[in-house]
């Protein structure tokens, strides 16, 4: 059974491989982020993180299988497991593969636009479960003041797990196993008229679900809506590679929007969608939804960028299915009344990895109802029993190190290790 290979993981290591390594493009000698690492045909694996590194640990029943390394635009690479073991580290080089789009013959009706949108809906039921499955995920929240150069003022890590089908959110339920807290250096709004605001607006949410919101744009009723908003213009981006497939790249561009009856044309703000497709079966393999701001009163609470929220979700192919194994966030997620002024704004972000997929129920336990986490439960104030040892253990953050930058700008008063043993953290700086 591969259930919990985590969790297993934190008591015993003695039957465990572990592999660290990097990945790397041949060409640029640049490191690959977000890069696919998996055991073949089996639900384990991991992904790079932004700086092309990876750490996994894998049981020894399947050192005889074989591990796959996989980016799109890359030439997907496989070795035998035994062959890799024992060592210290490990390097990877992957060769990139692009298709030109001017040497894809485009045909109406075969591979125009409109027709990979249309296979792409047709074919969600057969690519993604419509019954429920069982994830394993490790989640980290950073917020930071644009205001005073990203400057980190919160950090959340939690191991979570989420029950979930590609459908719907109704049923989602996400249950937190550990979850550590550095102190809120937000600057806390004491104004009545912000908070009643804040309330109106819909009041906290949380951080995981806002993540985990971005599921949507890979679902047949988002799909079929939005191929068919006239707002939204459609066209055949760019084309790439991925695993002996041809990716296609489909942007969906908002080119105007309504009011009142009337048809106004975007100036300094829109949204688009970008789709990453494999041409063999019309997955989804990435899905974007990108806002950009041009806006000039927007500044200076904008970044030059111009990038007002970003976030994405990756799908990896599993016995016949595709599951999410990566989904990222950026942009603003109300969770706390936070000042709003010339000194203060602050931004969200937050990554989601996916490090073991369950799919057969006798392979998981249900998420009761009492450990439900709620959809509006903030998680920067919550109190919790701090477990160190689980902590010193738990591999996935060799998978995703905190940027020393960020550790720095918390750590001002008190090392951050002190601050994740505290039960609470409702103090903020006022």
């Amino acid at each position: 059974m591969l259930l919990f290979l985590v969790l297993h993981a934190n008591t015993s290591y003695s039957q465990w491989l572990k592999f660290v390594g990097s990945v790397y493009d041949t060409e640029t000698n640049k490191p690959i982020p977000y890069a696919n690492i998996s055991v073949f045909n089996m639900p384990v694996g991991t992904c790079t993180n932004s700086y092309g590194d990876f750490m996994l640990n894998l049981p020894d029943s399947l050192a005889s299988g074989r591990l796959d390394i996989s980016c799109i635009g890359y030439e997907s690479r496989s070795f035998p497991i035994d062959s890799l073991a024992g060592k210290d580290t490990l390097l990877f080089l992957l060769d990139p593969r692009d298709y030109q789009l001017a040497d894809i013959v485009v045909t109406p009706g075969e591979n125009d636009v409109h027709s990979i949108v249309k296979n792409v809906i047709s074919k969600i039921n057969n690519n993604y479960s419509g019954k429920k499955y069982f994830l394993e995920a490790f989640f980290r929240h950073r917020v930071f003041n644009i205001m005073k150069n990203d400057r980190t003022v919160r950090l959340t890590e939690a191991a979570i797990s989420i029950h979930q089908n590609h459908t719907s959110d109704e049923n989602k339920r996400v249950q937190i196993n550990e979850i550590r807290n550095s102190k809120n250096y937000a600057e806390l709004s004491t104004s009545l008229g912000r908070k009643l605001l804040y309330n109106a607006l819909g009041g906290n949410q949380n951080p995981i679900y806002r993540s985990l919101m971005v599921e949507r744009l890979a679902r047949k009723d988002f799909l079929r809506k939005l191929s068919k908003n006239k707002h939204y213009a459609v066209s055949l981006k760019d084309v790439s590679f991925f695993d002996d497939a041809l990716v296609y790249v489909i942007e969906f561009k908002m080119e105007s929007w309504e009011f009142m009856f009337k048809k106004y044309y975007t100036t300094h703000t829109y949204r688009k969608y970008r789709y990453y497709i494999n041409a063999n079966d019309f997955a989804i393999l990435k899905a974007e939804d990108i806002t950009i701001s041009y806006n000039p009163q927007s500044k200076p609470f904008m970044k030059n960028d111009s990038v007002a929220i970003h976030d994405f979700i990756q799908y990896r192919k599993f016995d016949e299915k595709y599951y999410p194994t990566y989904v990222h966030f950026y942009g603003m997620i109300p969770d706390m009344v936070a000042k709003n002024d010339t000194a203060n704004f602050y931004m969200h972000e937050a990554d989601l990895m996916v490090n073991e997929i369950a799919t057969r129920r006798k392979d998981y336990d249900r998420i009761r109802n009492r450990n439900i986490m709620k959809k509006n439960t903030t998680l920067w104030d919550l109190e919790y029993e701090y477990n160190p040892v689980f902590w010193e253990n738990y591999n996935l953050l060799l998978d995703h190190p905190l940027n020393p930058e960020y550790k720095i700008d918390l750590e001002f008063e008190e090392p951050l290790d002190k601050q994740f043993k505290q039960e609470s953290h409702v103090k903020s700086r006022n």
